[in-house]
């Protein structure tokens, strides 16, 4: 008898790619799965009323919202969920912001579907799903270098001095063409790599290593 059934929720654009996910998880005698969608949008609308998730892999890449645009929504719908992305190219910046936004794993789509259930089981059992290649970014994220103008990276560089000369957040994002939560998340960054709180301090570090 089957005392706990883990409740699996796809979201993948790619139709041949979540097929065959979904044949592999059928074979899966304590894993249902429970939404199988191509978008966001699709997902919301198919996952039944105040239905809960074990586990929901995501793809970063899909039509409408993305999939880390969406994580912040489904963090909050699914809190004690594990959310993993799901990529087919390797991206520094976009595995650090999934993480920052409530992302549980990363892994890269170049695994055959029948190891995905083996997958659900690190899961299951207390583990974190993340492609080796891609680890290593993790770490150095958190064990970053000595504090320095050498270890900011010309975006970081860019936005401190649009800070340095006055810019605003929204003002920054403008000029960078990127949007508001992506100056905060190069911001977090960067404070993490200077050991600062505010963009005060961030310009007086890069300046007292001029």
């Amino acid at each position: 008898m089957i005392l706990d059934m883990l409740k699996v929720a796809f979201i993948e654009d790619d139709p041949v790619y979540r097929q065959s996910i979904s044949a592999s998880l059928r074979l899966q005698p304590d894993i249902t799965c429970l939404v199988s969608a191509g978008s966001v949008e699709e997902f919301w609308e198919a996952l039944p009323s105040r239905a809960e998730i074990d586990i929901l892999f995501l793809d970063i890449d899909l039509p409408g919202q993305s999939g880390l645009e969406a994580l912040p929504a489904l963090r909050q719908r699914f809190p004690r969920a594990d959310l993993i992305m799901l990529t087919q190219f390797e991206g520094r910046e976009q595995l650090l912001q999934a993480f920052s936004s409530g992302a549980t794993g990363y892994l890269l789509k170049d695994f055959p579907a029948l190891q995905l259930p083996s997958f659900i089981q690190i899961v299951r059992k207390g583990g974190a799903l993340i492609s080796p290649q891609m680890a290593r970014w993790v770490i150095e994220y958190f064990n970053p270098p000595k504090t320095g103008q050498a270890s900011l990276t010309a975006k970081e560089l860019q936005l401190l001095n649009l800070f340095a000369d006055g810019h605003s957040y929204q003002e920054a994002a403008q000029i960078l063409g990127i949007s508001v939560d992506g100056v905060k998340y190069y911001v977090k960054k960067l404070y993490n790599k200077l050991n600062v709180n505010n963009r005060i301090d961030a310009i007086r570090a890069i300046k007292g290593n001029l």
